[in-house]
């Protein structure tokens, strides 16, 4: 069976498959339903993986349990189960037991310091003493005081992964007793495992206890002698630090994704994940020393994407598909959407998405799927990506969509005649110690000339010096690294090449092949001074440094894949717009992206390739001829490329055709002539039907042991508060909310909370039975009945419950101060979360809304309860019309009179991207389109009638309203953590100032509706 006869269902291996999050007490029934809403979603399996929140002993028989359930499950329904290394991440620590196993176990990180010395808790390794302007080991027996010291610090939390013996302790504790559960009856069933994040540091200097002896039995001199040269300027420094930094690439490497792949290939398993720190020079070196050394060894080697925008550098995706077209892979996984945020539309995650599979990524995992939202969960990188959204039964579009592009892009063969050196070594003999300054101006020149190639659609790859010492060779006037060759390398701005790189350069060169360079030109090998690097410099090409010159220079040796002119044209060259190109048995596919906001209307594609083109209809798997120019040098198409807009294009060979009977041309849709007739629809719409709306409460008074109430203050910061006093302590929370219509008994309303059963209730003075009558939008979001309760006017809320946590929760909180591998794990006993009413009604705030612009309203509430509209104005925001804090769908409608021209192409057009996450459209009882990406228009020549004719809209939003943040300095940060929620700045806004206060008392909501009255446009 071939890929067009599977193209509209995808098996499972090419589907997505998220981080399923297993953060709270396990219900095995709960776990089989959230199975099978994966399952009707088109999701193709789960990483099971354990989070903060998790109640149930990692790895113990509970756990072990609930995994074979999930087993069990998956392959009755068809799903791929795959495992999850570690109890939050980054991923070594094996949950703690392996850094207990004492201090050779143990992360190491190098520092130094100048005489007066300090007292600490560190370890000094030696002591030296100046000479002349050099620093000398201070042995033993001289007398002389020491100058400088270099030491290491201990991190108790973490493992130390440049040792073979702590990563076999980490695979024991974790892979082995997987394995040892699942490996005789499921070994075969469960596809492998994702590690996470695995590190040696993050900005220092590594150290450890099998270091020292590594490095003089490979490089034959004294590591310690040389330690001053990681820090200091001394006169051969650059030597040391990359014969350091070579050293401690190859411990982590072998150590790490070395064992831990061997060990899953040898049972069957794949290695999928990614290491931290993928996006700079600077990172990097000081995280792993060189990330696509680590690619090699892993089955499914991949790469983080974190917060809602892209890349003008392609480097983090590319780094990982260069090394799996390399070596010979089939699949680059990416972690994607951790931290966009509860708004993230499905443009967003089409363009997010797509912008990495671009650039050579081909499996999607996302970032994640939430088992729980109690507690802190919900504040766990948002968003989930799962039932709780409101629009949950839309999402196999999404799935459908990357399934079908992942099986295309799997299958093909990436083409790529141009190799681009990856100067990471030149970052390992700038870096002084956590100095990485220097580095930067490397790392711009580098990402330039991947953008410049891009813009250029000059497809390349990056070669790692470290894999090509391994896998590269020169044959017929080809570079070859592994299962790729190139016509053309590229050396990029830096300072030192590896030895074997510059002896397969020159053969390359010897046998016709194209080096340029680009200055400032390499000037060391493996750190040190050499006439061979002249001498290789020396026989490059060395274009200006711009994109034409380094463009022309390549013509005439490769071609660019496409080239893509304005209605004038006009080349346009933008970071957002990219192809790439891959070869299958009978075809070649031509993937074209539009990464960015801007539209480009009426371009002209010419693809450098004869054939005949077919669109493929990624929506539906089905494929289409396109209308197409004959060129000496390829085809021509006219495109209209929108936001976030991509075209798949396969184009066969004239002798091999497809049989399509009909012509070859597609009708494209025009209405700009002089017949055109615009007809705006009405600016206000019927509400048809409407889910509950809601009211989020997360401000209100507290007490303490029946003392004095306090202000009102935020919840977050009550449970802040609370965790101080260190003790039990039985508190009561008021809320109070303001009615502003008789709420009769008739009319549903309630109250949602998290853990009612552990709450006494009380509404207006009266008590009010805990017990739930369901849950609302998460299974801990327990319905209780409060009808009748209310009254108009103002109304009070009263919880009562006992505060407490464990004392192994305070010692897990401190230990959590420390390193993020114990706050990534951490649980509370007690959380006082938000609660919400749901019902029928408007919520109204008695301060005006401000617009804050990026879609962003504003208003310092409070807010009441109305009686709920009837109608709705679309020309404004239904934020403002009673719906702040709504997640869920609203069905509008009207009525129009058309006579329409049987000749005529009717369009319907919404003028801009709507405010919903999902817009469907119906006209006359039949469903046009769901709309989820652009572009957002649809033919409706078919769907009128003469007279009358009934126009449904149906929106459906996100839980962002809903759960926030609603008070971040920003409105709508674009990284969103738990620390978004509170009142300093973490790691996702590290763009602010430290003392910066985050937390605002005004609400800021998204807007949520349209942005324009939509309109009919006809022309004949």
């Amino acid at each position: 069976m071939t890929i067009w006869n599977l193209l509209q269902h995808p098996p499972a291996r090419y589907r997505t498959v998220p981080f399923w999050s297993w953060n709270d007490d396990l219900n095995k029934d709960e776990l089989l339903r959230q199975i099978e809403e994966m399952h009707k979603a088109g999701i193709g399996g789960f990483f099971i993986h354990a989070r903060g929140g998790l109640t149930v002993p990692y790895m113990g028989e509970e756990w072990m349990e609930a995994i074979q359930v999930c087993i069990e499950k998956s392959q009755e329904l068809g799903l791929e189960a795959w495992l999850y290394d570690e109890n939050g991440w980054p991923s070594g620590f094996g949950d703690g037991k392996v850094p207990a196993l004492g201090p050779a176990y143990q992360q190491k990180r190098l520092a130094y310091e100048w005489a007066p010395f300090k007292d600490g808790n560190e370890v000094t390794i030696a002591y030296y003493v100046l000479s002349g302007e050099e620093l000398r080991l201070l042995t033993p027996d001289d007398p002389r005081s020491p100058d400088f010291r270099v030491y290491y610090e201990i991190n108790p939390y973490y493992i130390d992964t440049l040792s073979k013996q702590a990563v076999k302790a980490f695979i024991t504790t974790i892979y082995e007793a997987y394995w040892t559960k699942f490996g005789n009856k499921y070994g075969s069933v469960l596809k492998g495992i994702f590690t996470d994040e695995p590190q040696f540091g993050r900005g220092d200097l590594p150290w450890s206890l099998e270091l020292e002896e590594a490095f003089e039995t490979h490089y034959g001199y004294s590591l310690i002698e040389a330690l001053p040269g990681l820090f200091l300027e001394t006169n051969d420094c650059r030597k040391i630090r990359y014969d350091y930094w070579s050293c401690v690439t190859a411990l982590f490497t072998e150590a790490y994704a070395k064992q831990i792949g061997v060990w899953c290939g040898e049972r069957g398993w794949s290695s999928a994940g990614h290491v931290v720190d993928e996006q700079t020079l600077m990172s990097q070196a000081t995280s792993v020393g060189d990330p696509l050394l680590f690619y090699e060894y892993l089955q499914i080697p991949g790469c983080d994407w974190l917060g809602r925008s892209v890349s003008e550098e392609p480097l983090v995706p590319k780094q990982v598909s260069s090394v799996v077209r390399q070596l010979g892979k089939k699949q680059a996984i990416t972690e994607s959407y951790g931290c966009t945020g509860w708004n993230i539309s499905f443009q967003d995650l089409k363009r997010i998405g797509e912008w990495q599979f671009v650039h050579g990524m081909n499996l999607m995992c996302q970032h994640l799927q939430a088992y729980s939202l109690r507690g802190l969960r919900k504040r766990d990188y948002p968003p989930s990506l799962f039932y709780q959204q409101p629009w949950w039964e839309h999402y196999h579009h999404f799935n459908d969509y990357f399934a079908r592009l992942s099986m295309l892009l799997v299958e093909g063969t990436r083409q790529a005649d141009v190799l681009l050196l990856h100067p990471i070594r030149t970052a390992w003999v700038e870096q002084a110690g956590s100095d990485s300054s220097r580095i930067e101006p490397y790392h711009q020149s580098f990402a330039q000339l991947s953008r410049w190639l891009c813009q250029s659609f000059i497809e390349h790859d990056y070669g790692s010096e470290g894999i090509m010492e391994r896998h590269g060779k020169v044959a017929d006037g080809r570079f070859i690294v592994g299962e790729a060759d190139y016509r053309i390398v590229v050396i990029p701005p830096c300072v030192t090449l590896n030895k074997v790189t510059v002896n397969l350069l020159h053969q390359f060169i010897l046998q016709g092949g194209t080096l340029i360079a680009f200055e400032p030109y390499p000037y060391l090998i493996n750190g040190e001074q050499s006439k061979d690097i002249i001498n290789l410099i020396g026989a490059a090409l060395k274009p200006a440094w711009n994109r034409l010159s380094l463009a022309k220079m390549m013509s005439g040796i490769v071609s660019p894949s496409i080239s893509v002119n304005d209605g004038q044209w006009n080349p346009i060259a933008s970071d957002m717009l990219n192809i790439q190109t891959l070869k299958l048995d009978d075809s070649y596919l031509y993937y074209l992206v539009n990464s960015g906001e801007e539209l480009y209307p009426d371009t002209e594609v010419t693809i450098y390739r004869k054939g005949r083109p077919f669109l493929i209809h990624l929506e539906s798997g089905g494929l289409e001829p396109l209308n197409h120019k004959v060129m000496a040098d390829g085809i021509r198409l006219n495109l209209t490329l929108h936001p976030a807009q991509s075209y798949v294009i396969r184009v066969v060979p004239d002798d091999e055709a497809l049989n399509d009977s009909d012509s070859n041309t597609v009708t494209e849709l025009d209405c700009g002539n002089a017949e055109t007739h615009i007809q705006l629809l009405d600016e206000q719409w019927s509400i048809d039907y409407i889910d509950d709306n809601s009211l989020t409460l997360d401000t209100c008074r507290y007490r303490v042991e029946n003392g004095e109430w306090s202000e009102p203050l935020p919840l977050i910061f009550i449970q802040d508060v609370l965790l101080k006093i260190g003790a039990p302590v039985h508190i009561e929370l008021e809320f109070e909310v303001a009615v502003t219509f008789d709420p009769v008994i008739e009319r549903e309303l309630y109250l949602v909370m998290e853990n009612p059963e552990k709450t006494n209730i009380r509404v207006n003075g009266n008590e009010v039975a805990s017990h739930s009558c369901g849950w609302w939008r998460d299974v801990a979001f327990k319905k209780i009945d409060i009808r009748g309760c209310l009254q108009r006017g103002r109304n009070t809320i009263r919880l009562a419950l006992d505060f407490w946590n464990a004392p192994e929760t305070y010692a897990a909180m401190e230990r959590a101060d420390q390193f993020e591998a114990e706050a990534n794990k951490l649980t509370f006993d007690t959380e006082l979360e938000s609660v919400y009413i749901i019902g029928d009604f408007a919520v109204t705030s008695e301060s005006a809304f401000v617009d804050g612009g990026a879609g962003i309203l504003y208003t310092d509430g409070p807010f009441k309860l109305s009686e709920p509209q009837q109608e709705c104005s679309l020309a404004d925001d239904l934020v403002r019309q009673g719906l702040p804090f709504f997640a869920g769908s609203i069905r509008l409608v009207q009525t129009i009179s058309i006579r329409p021209d049987n000749r005529a192409t009717w369009l319907w057009q919404f003028g801009s991207r709507p405010n919903a996450i999902v817009t469907r459209l119906s006209i006359n009882g039949k469903e046009i389109r769901s709309f989820l990406w652009e572009p957002y228009e649809a033919d409706i020549s078919g769907y009128l009638q003469t007279g009358e004719n009934l126009i449904e809209l149906e929106l459906i939003g996100s839980c962002r309203n809903l759960l926030g943040p609603h008070h971040h300095v920003k409105g709508e940060p674009l990284k969103v953590g738990p620390d978004s929620f509170k009142d300093k700045p973490g790691w996702t806004d590290k763009d602010l100032d430290p003392d910066t206060p985050i937390y605002q008392n005004r609400y800021a909501f998204v807007r949520f509706g349209l942005s324009h009255v939509p309109r009919l446009v006809s022309g004949i």
